[in-house]
């Protein structure tokens, strides 16, 4: 498992590394900035080990669809490079979950994250192809309600709240269209892995992801 999350930090680092000397000596080194807002819908793999059983004794932990939002912001050097930051918030719902039937309305999986992230850009007139990953640190919040309703203000008497943290990784891959010099539409698929302890943990899953980028 760790062999597995080194590899994609080495091919990340691999990449940058490339970009980054493949520059010419006659070209400045800082080139600008870029930031933006991004939503996403993906998918959430992993099984919590330690969540509780429901009274079937079903191990409570869904998976399902996300979604959410973040943003992200970059400084671009020589020809190639971009490094910078970036932070999202993903929700998924009990109705999008593969455990629908057990959860009553109201649960949810919320995680924020975040951390550095680096890429190769290539800057064509019309687009901009681009290659890279973030690392950083999150925490996974768990709300089930197994009994009861959200719609009275009766106390639930079987309900769960928990809260994990993780470090990740995330290699990505995305395009930028150029609709003016300055606005790009930005389109990006990712797979974030949760760690935990040197174990891949939940949250870990692909995503889709679609926004506007604000260059300088």
């Amino acid at each position: 498992m760790q062999l597995f999350v080194r590899n994609i930090l080495v091919g990340i680092c691999v990449l940058t590394c490339s970009a980054l000397y493949a520059h010419e000596s006659t070209v400045k080194v800082y080139q600008g900035f870029s930031g933006g807002m991004m939503a996403h819908g993906g998918y959430l793999f992993g099984v919590n080990a330690d969540a509780p059983n429901t009274a079937d004794g079903v191990v409570c932990s869904p998976q399902g669809g996300t979604f959410g939002l973040g943003g992200a912001l970059r400084v671009h050097l020589w020809k190639h490079l971009r490094v910078g930051g970036e932070g999202f918030v993903s929700t998924m719902n009990s109705g999008t979950t593969n455990m629908k039937h057990v959860l009553k309305e109201g649960s949810y999986i919320r995680t924020g994250f975040g951390g550095v992230a680096i890429d190769a850009c290539w800057r064509k007139e019309k687009v901009w192809p681009y290659i890279g990953g973030s690392i950083g640190g999150g925490a996974m919040r768990s709300l089930y309600v197994l009994e009861g309703s959200q719609d009275d203000w009766a106390a639930e008497d079987v309900a769960y709240l928990h809260k994990t943290p993780f470090m990740y990784v995330n290699p990505y891959v995305g395009l930028d269209w150029c609709m003016t010099k300055k606005v790009h539409m930005t389109f990006r698929i990712d797979w974030m892995v949760a760690l935990h302890k040197g174990e891949i943990v939940k949250p870990t899953g692909p995503r889709l992801l679609l926004g506007f980028m604000f260059c300088h």
